[in-house]
């Protein structure tokens, strides 16, 4: 026993001191420039790819995240279980300067609470928001799931409601995933018209999320299964997703994976406006300690762009397409200086990415180091070092 205790613990260390390798091997992405978008000292913030992030004219940068109490918590997040809230932060220079804030009529609301949609939504308004909440995860525990709109830039939210009865539909039952764990990705095809990327899961199964994509017509009052993103008998766990349309009406959607221990991003593409989905590429891992989600974007000069966390070594990382996503680049280093209290980087990432007028990224995301612990971050680069117009 004492043997086998020993060859595991030396595994276990040997695979790190790779894992660490590797990260020192990586290349670092040039002229990134670091904002703080949230710090609050006593307070934790996390999460943004749960909550989701927007972009309007004239630059203006809406990002949501999970606030709360700081906690320690060794091999945990370490933030107070109690009293979590979800807010917002918006930046109206672009990503350099930041306001936080705890919106009215927002994510929290009681699901008693939850009204029909009176109004058709108008998806192409110029300030359109939409908000999608689900269950299991933080200040998210509506496993039917529903969602809030604004017209003003999340100034003001309207809402909750309800995916009309797409919880009950039949594909969900008979796959046994009838637990709706959807975060906020979402493609507007009309003034109407809109394709939702959700997921759903087992009742209380951890892991076994699996995407699909619904399409409402009427404006939100009404939602229709279209298809599975992935088969819902492939055996890894599916969620989190980003998705872009391109310029041609394809879909490309990029997606975290999970089976057992290991952790990684794919990407998966649909030809007929989300009928179908074809695998496209394995875009890259994403270590231990469950994982990271990615975030997606396309850069000006029409290069894939896809951003998250490598918890193993506490960086993020970015790597490019430039072939519709059938390959991938080696992996860049947007940031590798993490520190936290306890010494542990499972508590990072989980990143949001938007592109600005002048073709600069801004990638949203959740960091720590050792004199700013367990914030919310804002990286500023420029993907297309050639065209670029300003400076930071």
């Amino acid at each position: 026993m004492k043997r086998s205790i020993k060859t595991i613990l030396f595994l276990y260390f040997f695979s790190c001191s790779i894992t660490m390798a590797m990260g020192d091997s990586l290349e670092a992405e040039k002229d990134t420039k670091h904002y703080v978008v949230y710090y609050e000292k006593g307070k934790f913030a996390g999460w943004p790819a749960n909550n989701g992030a927007w972009i309007f004219d004239g630059d203006e940068i809406l990002v949501g995240f999970t606030r709360g109490n700081y906690q320690k918590r060794q091999g945990d997040h370490n933030i107070d279980h109690n009293g979590q809230e979800s807010w917002l932060a918006r930046s109206e220079d672009g990503g350099k300067t930041w306001n936080a804030y705890h919106p009215k009529n927002y994510v929290g609301t009681p699901q008693d609470k939850i009204t029909p949609l009176e109004k058709p939504i108008d998806f192409t308004h110029p300030k359109f928001a939409l908000r999608v909440v689900g269950a299991a995860y933080h200040c998210a525990y509506d496993g039917k799931a529903h969602f809030f709109y604004s017209y003003d830039g999340g100034k003001t939210w309207q809402g909750p409601h309800r995916f009309g009865k797409l919880h009950e539909i039949a594909e969900l039952r008979n796959a046994k995933l009838e637990e709706l764990t959807p975060r906020t990705d979402y493609i507007v095809l009309g003034k109407h018209e809109a394709l939702v990327i959700m997921s759903a899961r087992q009742n209380g199964k951890f892991a076994t999320d699996k995407l699909f994509c619904a399409r409402t017509r009427d404006g939100g009052k009404t939602f229709e299964f279209v298809s599975w993103v992935v088969p819902t008998d492939d055996p890894a766990r599916a969620v989190m997703s980003q998705t872009i349309q391109r310029k041609d009406g394809t879909l490309l959607t990029v997606m975290r994976r999970r089976k057992g221990e290991a952790n990684w991003v794919d990407a998966y593409g649909s030809k007929d406006g989300g009928k179908t989905w074809q695998f496209v590429a394995r875009v890259g891992g994403t270590g231990s300690n469950n994982g990271n989600p990615p975030a997606l974007a396309e850069t000006e000069n029409g290069r894939l762009c896809v951003v998250y966390g490598e918890r193993a070594i506490g960086a993020m990382l970015v790597t490019y397409s430039s072939d519709d996503g059938k390959t991938w680049s080696k992996p860049t280093v947007l940031r590798k200086d993490f520190g936290s209290e306890d010494n542990e980087t499972l508590d990072m990432g989980y990143p949001r990415l938007v592109r600005r007028s002048d073709g600069k990224m801004v990638a949203l995301y959740y960091y720590s180091t050792k004199d700013c612990l367990h914030h919310l971050a804002a990286t500023i680069w420029d993907p297309d070092a050639t065209t670029q117009k300003t400076k930071d």
